[in-house]
């Protein structure tokens, strides 16, 4: 169960670094980095990170077992107790994602205030509305990922700062820090949620797209022809038209 929370944990937090990278990515200048920001690339990276936590968890499989009398799964031993509580879940599941979520926020605006400077150079068209729209969402993305994880690594350092102090805590005082614990995971969990309402409320044309294919879907609009009143109009000919038409004349034939 330990090494299961672990890889999954690591890896969605994996999958969160990555889309930072791929708004770096599709908002670098580089053509040939622009590239890595395609399906393709998506695809293939797709299957790494389990593969890679689950490589680098591996000792979780061997020092967690079900541990009476409660027969939780925990650790059984010690010192890998420390390691994977004071070093391997704090900087894989939270310190090391929120630098990458910062360093790849800051750069990410770099490449944002870049571009806005070249458009507002005087041989620059302005950008549209559509890019606007995108980089008011990539920034608002990048932004709530960032004070999403925040609050829990706060409470890892806290948790590590007060590993000696468990087995003396009070009740109350247990509660609350578990208490803590639960909201900060809920706050993090909310990064895996956000782009699908950062996009609807930052773009129009994102729910002018969402309205359509809802339409189109639930079948809201109703397809009906409404009759229009045709009018008769008598064909108008020019004299060289009446000319033509003696010169060269046409064969009708009406059927029986």
């Amino acid at each position: 169960m330990v090494f299961f929370v672990q890889v999954t944990t690591t890896a969605a937090m994996s999958f969160l670094c990555l889309s930072a990278f791929d708004r770096w990515a599709c908002t670098s200048q580089s053509a040939r980095i622009r590239q890595l920001s395609s399906i393709r690339v998506a695809r293939f990276f797709f299957p790494i990170p389990f593969i890679l936590w689950s490589l680098v968890n591996s000792p979780f499989l061997f020092y967690c077992d079900l541990v009476p009398p409660m027969y939780t799964c925990w650790f059984t031993n010690d010192l890998f107790m420390r390691i994977g509580t004071l070093i391997l879940t704090p900087i894989l599941t939270v310190l090391l994602p929120l630098v990458v979520l910062v360093v790849f926020g800051l750069l990410t605006y770099r490449n944002i205030r870049l571009v806005s400077h070249i458009r507002q150079q005087p041989n620059q068209s302005r950008m549209s509305t559509w890019e606007q729209q995108m980089t008011r969402m990539m920034l608002t993305q990048t932004l709530l990922s960032i004070i999403c994880t925040i609050p829990r690594a706060m409470y890892v350092v806290y948790s590590i700062a007060t590993v000696d102090e468990a087995t003396t805590m009070s009740f109350e005082r247990l509660s609350i820090t578990l208490l803590i614990d639960c909201l900060t995971v809920s706050i993090v969990s909310v990064n895996f949620a956000s782009s699908f309402y950062i996009f609807l409320f930052s773009s129009p044309r994102f729910r002018q797209t969402i309205l359509m294919y809802l339409t189109c879907r639930f079948h809201l609009r109703s397809n009906q022809i409404a009759p229009t009143n045709m009018l008769l109009t008598a064909t108008t000919h020019t004299g060289r038209q009446t000319a033509r038409n003696i010169a060269h004349p046409t064969v009708q034939t009406e059927p029986f």
